[in-house]
């Protein structure tokens, strides 16, 4: 996969709030401490996994001519793509109203 577009960043910093990063890090109580290193490269692998599914969801809205990705592209990709199979609970695909059965009037 290639590095992120933003190449204009310092080397050794990360677009995402290290704070925040290692608050989420501390959620985990099996974790004990998290050093300034393992902080920046789990901030590194946390961007580039999100442009790479973003990228993914990009091609879907690109298949229906559309610039705007919308949720319907990440889900697709989400069940498309096998790397991204554990997301599938968490970004289901769509359905319509009718479907469900919903909105039938008795």
């Amino acid at each position: 996969m290639a590095a992120p577009e933003n190449t204009n960043m310092a080397p050794g910093t990360s677009t995402l709030p290290a704070a925040r990063v290692r608050r989420i890090i501390k959620e985990d109580k099996d974790i004990f401490a998290c050093g300034a290193d393992s902080l920046f490269v789990i901030s590194k692998a946390t961007e580039y996994f999100v442009e790479s599914l973003v990228r993914e969801g990009y091609e879907f809205s690109r298949l229906d001519k559309r610039k705007t990705v919308q949720y319907k592209d990440m889900a697709k990709a989400v069940q498309s793509i096998e790397q991204y199979d554990f997301l599938g609970d968490i970004i289901p695909m769509p359905i319509t109203l009718k479907k469900t059965g919903g909105g039938e009037k008795s």
